[in-house]
């Protein structure tokens, strides 16, 4: 791995769960959705743990932002929802935080008895 690749896979590794966590102080402070708050505080933490199952959490919370988004109106919301959904699929992302399955299951989808 490059050192162009480390600094920007470390950059990834801090700037999302940051984001999230401005996010989750935007969120409870002015906008008063307290429920979306504590769950982008959640995420956060889990990507800042890098938890196996934090990109999957990101992707389900990210997911439900940008559709709130679209559905209230409010387009830069779905477009920072949109956009960090996009992030998450750079190669720096993928190896802040590995695919769940790529690991532990081996290309299957059924863990073994």
């Amino acid at each position: 791995m490059s050192a162009l690749e480390s600094s920007t896979s470390r950059f990834i590794a801090v700037a999302l769960p940051v984001t999230l966590l401005v996010y989750a102080l935007v969120a409870a402070l002015v906008l008063h959705r307290r429920i979306s708050a504590a769950a982008a505080l959640f995420v956060g933490i889990l990507l800042w743990r890098r938890h196996r199952r934090a990109r999957f959490s990101a992707y389900i919370f990210l997911s439900a932002v940008a559709l709130r988004g679209v559905l209230t109106h409010v387009w830069p919301l779905a477009a920072g929802a949109a956009a960090a959904i996009a992030l998450l699929q750079l190669p720096a992302a993928r190896r802040a935080w590995p695919s769940v399955t790529s690991a532990r299951f081996n290309g299957d989808r059924m863990a073994p008895p």
